[in-house]
């Protein structure tokens, strides 16, 4: 191999070295740009959002299984465990109480759902919040904060 040879490879080497350095620079701070910006944009609030610390009491329920609303009449079962986020423990002893009343709701709620309405992550969030609001009326000792899914499984 001629000297001409072996400095064109170099010069070749050097070139990728630097090209690779300057895309992981460029990458990196791409990365962290959204996270410097995070602090300007309004956070919205979601439940995951929270740190486990923030997460009040949770009062978890049994499983729920309803039939779907389908338009033809296709069996369709929504297997659902939920666990409820409460303000104060003390709003479990309330919740003892009416366990059957809370049962009966959640039941009325999910089995006016279509296939169509619990598919989707903005559905559940929505079947979330409208739990929630409804037991929230119900109950007198405090509220619910948050309503989670802990199993959700659609037969």
């Amino acid at each position: 191999m001629s000297n001409k040879s072996l400095i064109i490879i170099i010069v070749i080497l050097i070139l990728l070295l630097i090209s690779g350095a300057v895309g992981a620079l460029w990458y990196i701070q791409k990365q962290d740009a959204p996270k410097s910006e995070q602090g300007k944009v309004e956070k919205q609030v979601n439940p995951q959002d929270e740190t486990l610390s923030e997460i009040g009491p949770l009062y978890p329920l049994t499983p729920i299984t309803v039939n779907l609303k389908t338009a033809d009449e296709k069996d369709t079962y929504l297997i659902a465990t939920l666990s409820l986020e409460l303000d104060d423990k003390l709003l479990s002893n309330e919740l003892d109480d009416k366990n059957a009343v809370i049962r009966d709701e959640i039941i009325l709620i999910l089995s006016n759902k279509t296939l169509e309405d619990v598919s989707s992550e903005l559905g559940k969030q929505k079947i979330c919040e409208e739990i929630k609001n409804k037991l929230n009326s119900m109950l007198s000792d405090g509220e619910i904060r948050n309503v989670y899914i802990v199993k959700f499984i659609i037969q």
